[in-house]
């Protein structure tokens, strides 16, 4: 396997984001895996994630949840509802396609694939992702 175009876990990403470029160099890879190695060990998986969605891309120059939920939907994170948060939730897979000001449909289309990975891993029941599914607008 070629380490440089291996995937990344949420804590790779959040050890690149935090401490490296996006020059992608073999050095970098291992440099993040110590770091990797000290995230893990320092936080818990729950940490790490708020340490994610704080730190990734949203589209529209956002960097965190709170700015994309904000610039967005005008309101704090803990304020959005299901359709919000569900459509937020599938922006930083492709932020230049899914950013609900640039396609709409598009990222309700990616809201959908976050909705179908939810209820396959039982966060959601099917019938609460039918609701979320029925409030989008294209």
């Amino acid at each position: 396997m070629n380490l440089l175009k291996a995937g990344s876990s949420i804590t790779q990403q959040v050890a690149k984001n935090l401490c490296f470029s996006n020059k992608k160099t073999f050095y970098r890879k291992v440099a993040e895996l110590f770091v990797v190695d000290k995230l893990e060990k320092n936080y818990s998986k729950e940490e790490i994630l708020e340490l994610y969605i704080n730190n990734i891309y949203y589209g529209n120059g956002y960097y965190n949840i709170y700015d994309a939920s904000m610039g967005y939907f005008n309101k704090k994170p803990s304020d959005l509802n299901l359709y919000e948060a569900t459509l937020l939730a599938g922006v930083p897979n492709a932020p230049s396609r899914y950013a609900p000001t640039v396609n709409l449909s598009l990222a309700e289309e990616r809201q959908s694939q976050v909705l179908d990975a939810m209820v396959r891993y039982n966060c959601l029941s099917q019938e609460e992702a039918d609701n979320i599914k029925a409030m989008q607008k294209s």
